[in-house]
């Protein structure tokens, strides 16, 4: 599968160096408790403020059924827990 022997010798020595660094990135992002990505951004009008859009609310229940999965690792304040969700229009 390999052409020639330095092109082996290549992967044999790129192979263990890149799952280092994807094992060491893994544990840092566990770490720092990131274990989600959210690229969902909300559409914003002149003044800044959020217009609410269905996507807001997928990203939303998405958001809660991840925290559900992983119930001990959220552990938010009961003050800021109880905040009303905003209101979607449309």
């Amino acid at each position: 599968s390999f052409n020639n022997s330095r092109s082996l010798h290549f992967f044999l020595g790129a192979w263990p160096v890149v799952g280092i660094w994807f094992t060491a990135l893994g544990i840092s992002t566990m770490a720092f408790n990131l274990n989600g990505f959210n690229f969902n951004q909300s559409v914003l009008d002149s003044q800044g403020r959020v217009i609410a859009t269905w996507a807001d609310v997928i990203n939303r229940a998405n958001l809660g059924m991840e925290v559900m999965h992983e119930r001990n690792a959220h552990n938010f304040p009961l003050d800021l827990a109880g905040v009303e969700a905003p209101e979607i229009l449309g």
